[in-house]
């Protein structure tokens, strides 16, 4: 392992891990992408002319880079770059419209935006074409792949030298900038720093990744503007002296073949990915035996899903964290039980200070609800020119509110009830929508469901169901029954919608905001 004490990830940044694992084992894995690999000595080697170029371009300590692209080589390339000369990577989504890549680079204000050209028949020039339409854009340049990525930053214009402006303390520390997926409204740009990220990857690789000899070896096919991306599928291998693959768009069966056929050892994804990959008729559990671990993270998974991943033979967890918290904070134990990876998000990682708090700030007693925040060295530096957003984002005591509601259990786990603006209040009640969740995912006809409050003229709020069901039928009165036998009659959904697909953000998880218009607009029909 490259860090074998977490505490000692303060000493390091992003662009050490590969001129350290250069030097010491310099023919090792680093990346693979289509049939392509590098070696850690290869891929160093053209960081250090990435970070030449960028610096012979005028590239400051400060300065924010852009990049706009699949998950791919040139993304981990760039991060590491931008490091290498005290920069600040800035991760793109392909997804992006015009109008939401104008207003990201406007937020931020890099210094240059690089983006791959086309990915399945989009044109991103176009795109950057059109966002500069609505914005002014710094300079744009394309590639086609890792070598004429190198091509375009050699053939940056020099800029006239400047005078590095005044330290800023923030920047100072920061890896990234992260886009919050903004469930909740308009997304924020988030400063991840080096040392939380990579005290998060450390303790990962720790808990997730196999022993020595073997090698991490996990799949990267989240956005790179997700800190899921940055921390858990690429630092969290880096840590370890492991290495990446490549997927540049989510595919149940790209999956399941990169992961047999390229030796990925520790498989991480969100619950949504799961469960398309173990209901694809390609999933073969034998050809998985290879999986050392297998990490649920982002949500919870079924039961269904638990059991298929349980045939592999892997060691199965859950996971909890938060952007602004460096990713993830909590994990189950490697012997957890189904109901507890099912119901709980593990238990808090020691190694970190995170606690479940009442309004006024006490710690919750055992099977209280309380909101989870987080303190210490895996926060964030504040939200990019967003003074007032980072004032608002912490207790008066310095603890970050991560808007999420939990409770212990009497066993020591903790259970995620939902998040604070998510909390259904109806006729004086307040409703936790996981909770009822929970009992309808028991159900087995429910494939996925969510549960929200609208507005209702005598309640306030009442509790609705969204669902996707699986082959079987369910008629409202059985979904009901379900509830009724385990809920309080206030806890029960007032309608059970039935969709044919979720809406996903970008990340592969569930769109909330997105199905609660969906839910409002089928109730406005009925």
């Amino acid at each position: 392992m490259l860090v074998d004490d977490p505490s000692l990830a303060a000493l390091l940044t992003m662009t050490r891990i590969a001129q350290v694992l250069a030097r010491g084992d310099p023919a090792a894995p680093c990346a693979s992408f289509e049939g392509r690999h590098w070696t850690y000595a290869v891929f160093n080697e053209q960081v250090d002319r990435a970070a030449r170029a960028l610096a012979a371009a005028g590239g400051l300590r400060g300065d924010r880079l852009a990049l706009l692209c699949t998950p791919r080589p040139e993304y981990l390339l760039l991060l590491m770059a931008a490091s290498r000369i005290g920069a600040v990577y800035v991760g793109l989504n392909p997804r992006y419209t015009a109008a939401e890549g104008a207003q990201a680079i406007q937020r931020v204000q890099p210094r240059l935006v690089l983006t791959q050209r086309r990915f399945e028949g989009q044109d991103f020039e176009v795109l950057f074409a059109q966002a500069g339409a609505l914005a002014s854009l710094p300079p744009v340049r394309a590639f086609d792949d890792l070598d004429s990525l190198l091509v375009a930053l050699y053939t940056l214009p020099a800029r006239p030298a400047r005078e590095p402006m005044a330290p800023d303390a923030a920047l100072a520390r920061t890896a990234a900038i992260v886009f919050t997926s903004g469930t909740t409204g308009q997304p924020k740009a988030a400063m991840l720093t080096h040392q939380g990220l990579l005290l998060a990857a450390a303790v990962q690789h720790l808990r997730l990744n196999p022993p020595a000899p073997q090698r991490p070896r996990l799949l990267c096919h989240l956005p790179i503007n997700h800190v899921g991306c940055l921390m858990n599928l690429t630092l969290g291998s880096l840590v370890g002296g492991g290495s990446v693959v490549f997927l540049q768009r989510f595919s149940a069966e790209r999956t399941l073949r990169l992961v047999a056929d390229e030796g990925v050892n520790c498989w991480l994804q969100v619950p949504a990915m799961f469960h398309e990959c173990v209901l694809h008729p390609s999933f073969d559990a034998a050809a998985l035996r290879h999986v050392y671990s297998v990490c649920i993270g982002g949500g919870a998974p079924s039961a269904r899903v638990i059991a298929a991943l349980r045939s592999t033979g892997a060691k199965l967890f859950v996971e909890y964290g938060q952007t602004e918290a460096s990713s993830s904070g909590a994990y189950s134990d490697p012997d957890a039980s189904d109901e507890v990876l099912t119901h709980c998000i593990g238990r808090f990682d020691p190694r970190f200070e995170l606690r479940i708090a009442r309004p006024d700030g006490m710690a919750c007693s055992v099977g209280a609800v309380g909101e989870i925040q987080a303190h210490g060295a895996l926060l964030f530096a504040g939200y990019f020119s967003d003074a007032d957003a980072t004032r608002a984002a912490f207790t008066a005591d310095g603890w970050l509110h991560t808007g999420d509601l939990a409770e212990e259990r009497a066993d020591g786990c903790i259970v995620l009830r939902g998040r604070l603006k998510e909390m259904i209040k109806s006729g004086g009640y307040n409703i936790y929508p996981r909770e009822v969740e929970l009992v309808l995912e028991s159900h087995p006809a429910v494939a996925q469901v969510v549960v929200l409050g609208l507005p209702d003229e005598r309640y306030g709020e009442a509790v609705h169901a969204v669902l996707t069901l699986r082959e079987a039928a369910a008629a409202r009165a059985a979904l009901e029954a379900c509830c009724r036998e385990r809920l309080a009659n206030y806890k029960v959904p007032k309608t059970f919608r039935l969709i044919d697909r979720f809406p996903l953000l970008p990340n592969g998880k569930i769109d909330r905001v997105a199905t609660r218009a969906v839910a409002a607009k089928l109730a406005a029909l009925a």
